[in-house]
């Protein structure tokens, strides 16, 4: 009878669990499209045609996949991988050519990811690292997978001191949502697949000047095979 308690109250554990996952998901994805609808809207008020369908239709690979990923736990690393690419080149329309990316990955064949967990680390790092940075804006994506899943986002931004500087000017004291959404799944990974799931951020400096700054996520994974 205590055994059966026991597996019982675990399995309740679970489905919990599973279920907070869905509904943070279902939360971040308003936000995410929010975003998106206005970077389409400010090429609209440019009049710049070309670049406003090329956004629209990239957007709509991107909706498609975050609809069909959103229900899903996990997802093949390729798929978050092409996920990423096209969120990349949907923000490379709105910063041009000053604005340069990178996606490397190291021993990932047959990983299962977390889904949606990367993309709000890499949007935080665009709109406070690199938004406000004059001249070339470089972002490096790395997924590398020894005894564990690390994610590296690095960006040659201003830094958060500086970033938040400017927010105190503007009044926006608003925290990231999606990023407090990411870090609720987080901490409910952690419970569900053990303590090295997290994430990091870094301020990164050259002799006291900020040069921009790296997250580093250990995620879980599972294996196709």
């Amino acid at each position: 009878m205590e055994l059966a308690y026991k597996e019982l109250k675990e399995s309740k554990k679970t489905e919990l669990a599973l279920l907070q996952l869905k509904s943070l998901r279902s939360q971040m994805n308003p936000h995410f499209i929010f975003n998106s609808l206005n970077s389409i809207q400010d090429l609209i008020l440019q009049q710049n045609t070309d670049s406003s369908y090329d956004y629209v239709v990239l957007f709509s690979q991107l909706v498609r996949n975050t609809l069909n990923y959103s229900n899903k736990n996990f997802i093949a690393i390729d798929k978050e991988l092409e996920f990423l690419e096209i969120y990349l080149q949907l923000e490379k329309l709105r910063f041009e050519d000053d604005f340069t990316y990178t996606i490397q990955h190291t021993n990932t064949e047959g990983l299962l990811v977390p889904s949606l967990i990367v993309q709000p680390f890499i949007e935080n790092a665009l709109i406070h690292g690199l938004l406000h940075k004059a001249g070339k804006k470089q972002l490096t994506i790395d997924f590398t997978f020894t005894d564990h899943l690390l994610c590296t986002i690095i960006d040659n931004g201003i830094g958060r001191k500086e970033a938040k500087k400017i927010q105190e000017r503007q009044g926006n004291h608003h925290e990231s949502f999606a990023l407090n959404a990411i870090q609720q799944r987080l901490e409910i990974l952690k419970d569900q697949y053990g303590t090295d799931v997290g994430y990091q951020i870094f301020d990164l400096y050259n002799d006291q000047l900020a040069i921009g700054t790296r997250v580093e996520i250990r995620m879980p994974f599972q294996k196709k095979y």
